[in-house]
């Protein structure tokens, strides 16, 4: 290849490069590999890198109302690297890569079988973390389906904890078995600067509250929301949280006040979190009797979240102990039509528990939580 042509496939490559940059700021480039005879005795290769692909897609997928997702899994190859491929010049693609701050992410697994057994290797390095690598053998009974799952949440851990622990949060929610979101959310918290304000650390701590309501233990949630909202201060989703448990432990009147103090000051914020606000405080309002504010702060929430199952319900307790019966009635239907539109933004508490207005009342799930997706075994 002449200078000249050199010359300008280089200046072609540095703006492409440039632009996969822009276009996927996130992109993670995935590799799935196996040797011939696994692909012959235990699963084909397709099927293999759609279950690592469909894994690490459902990690990036979990909703946030506070995080942009961290991690967008991908198996092809840039536009940049392709290109450079096509005129033999990928080494120098990807060095041009690194040189210009650009290198994604990369996480590379390969299953194999050792004698009897079946592992997994899951590889790779990121900005962050540099190179990381972890094998993980098959248990007695585990399928090679969640082998992979297995290895896809731990390699998805690396590049995106956050993300990861909020999914693994959500995923177990049902079956309370939150060994690895605790590990990984401990993990993540003694790995934080102890600067006292941290918002990174304060969305774990956060995450921490939420496994201690799940264990229903909602005096270490209260000291846990307590952290988060120290750590991240100016954020409403540790507030709207504290004064959860506030209102579980009956003291209505903190409650309100904390709620009265986020909306006279609230940033901007998602739909939901302004909805669930003025759920929060028309809550500790009834607790406290005051049911005409407590109607206009219902009010507020339907307007701003028509969508939302939590306010409805609640608004049909209200009517109801006022006598509205019919109106009651009708709100009650409400709440069921907008439960299937529900969406389960996994940091706040009111979107996993039911409100608490009565006094000495048990933290309870909320009828209107998302169910966990169906799994065979």
């Amino acid at each position: 290849m002449d200078p000249m042509t050199l010359l300008t496939a280089f200046l072609l490559l540095l703006g492409v490069i440039a632009t996969d940059t822009m276009l996927n700021p996130v992109a993670v480039q995935i590799d799935v590999s196996a040797p011939t005879n696994v692909y012959r005795d235990v699963i084909d290769q397709a099927s293999l890198e759609d279950m690592f692909n469909a894994q690490l897609d459902k990690v990036a997928a979990t909703a946030s109302v506070v995080h942009p997702p961290e991690i967008k899994s991908s198996s092809e190859q840039s536009i940049g690297l392709t290109l450079a491929e096509s005129v033999k010049l990928k080494p120098v693609a990807i060095a041009l890569q690194r040189q210009v701050g650009s290198d994604p992410d990369r996480l590379r697994f390969a299953l194999f079988l050792d004698g009897k057994e079946l592992r997994g290797v899951v590889a790779g390095h990121s900005k962050s973390l540099a190179s990381f690598s972890q094998t993980f053998t098959q248990a007695p009974d585990e399928t090679t389906l969640n082998l992979v799952q297995r290895a896809a949440n731990w390699g998805a851990a690396q590049l995106a904890p956050y993300n990861t622990a909020l999914y693994l949060l959500q995923r177990h929610g049902g079956d309370g078995d939150f060994r690895d979101v605790a590990a990984l959310c401990e993990h993540a918290i003694l790995h934080q600067p102890p600067a006292p304000v941290n918002p990174t650390r304060g969305q774990f701590e956060n995450l921490q509250g939420l496994i201690a309501l799940f264990r229903n233990d909602p005096t270490t949630a209260r000291r846990r929301f307590e952290a988060s909202a120290a750590s991240w201060p100016g954020a409403p989703v540790p507030q709207l949280n504290l004064a959860f448990s506030e209102l579980a432990a009956d003291d209505y009147t903190a409650a309100a006040g904390r709620m009265h103090a986020l909306l006279a000051n609230m940033p901007s914020s998602h739909p939901a979190v302004f909805a669930t606000a003025h759920l929060t405080l028309a809550t500790a309002l009834m607790g406290l009797h005051q049911y005409d504010e407590a109607d206009a702060q219902l009010e507020q929430a339907m307007q701003v979240n028509p969508d939302s199952s939590a306010a409805a319900d609640l608004w049909a307790d209200l009517k109801q102990v006022r006598g509205d019966q019919a109106e009651s009635a009708r709100l009650r239907r409400l709440a069921l039509q907008n439960s299937e539109k529900f969406e389960n933004f996994g940091e706040m508490a009111a979107l996993y528990f039911a409100m608490s207005w009565h006094d000495k009342e048990a933290v309870s799930r909320s009828k209107f939580s998302n169910p966990g997706a169906l799994e065979f075994h």
